[in-house]
């Protein structure tokens, strides 16, 4: 049976903190890296900084179980976080979530990466870009491809 899964657009972590607040406890939360958590073309020290932060901020939440950083790109730094991930093909195994019931919201700007993960997950999706002014016109090109494909495999909250 075809399945859509639920789609939120945020726009800031504090957002993405008040969402997992109200889903209750044992949540995994799935984040992407670029233009998530980290701003596009930001300098490599800053950059491990700022997603180490994010990690720390959301580990510490008591009802997180777990925080998976990923990204499709190269290793930049940052040891928590998985590179190279293969999304949205990355398997709940790789992510380490086969077999146990969780509740996971995965986050981050791309639906053609990002949202179809959450959709492979049956997760949900947090919608979250936070630089759409400096990226790439293939990102661009990207996120305007995942609009088209929002209403099959998503369906919008608010």
């Amino acid at each position: 049976m075809f399945h859509r899964v639920r789609i939120r657009h945020v726009r800031a972590l504090d957002d993405v903190e008040t969402f997992i607040e109200s889903m209750g406890s044992d949540v995994v939360a799935v984040f992407d890296v670029d233009n998530t958590l980290a701003p596009q073309g930001v300098a490599p020290d800053e950059f491990v900084i700022l997603v180490n932060e994010a990690i720390d901020r959301f580990e510490g939440l008591p009802l997180v179980s777990r925080v998976i950083a990923l990204t499709n790109g190269p290793p930049r730094g940052v040891e928590r976080m998985i590179s190279r991930g293969n999304k949205p093909w990355t398997t709940r195994r790789r992510l380490g979530l086969r077999g146990r019931h969780h509740r996971i919201v995965v986050v981050g700007d791309q639906l053609l990466t990002d949202g179809l993960l959450a959709w492979r997950l049956r997760a949900t999706f947090l919608s979250l870009v936070i630089d759409d002014q400096n990226e790439a016109p293939r990102q661009a090109t990207m996120r305007r491809v995942g609009r088209f494909l929002a209403g099959i495999f998503f369906r919008s909250t608010q």
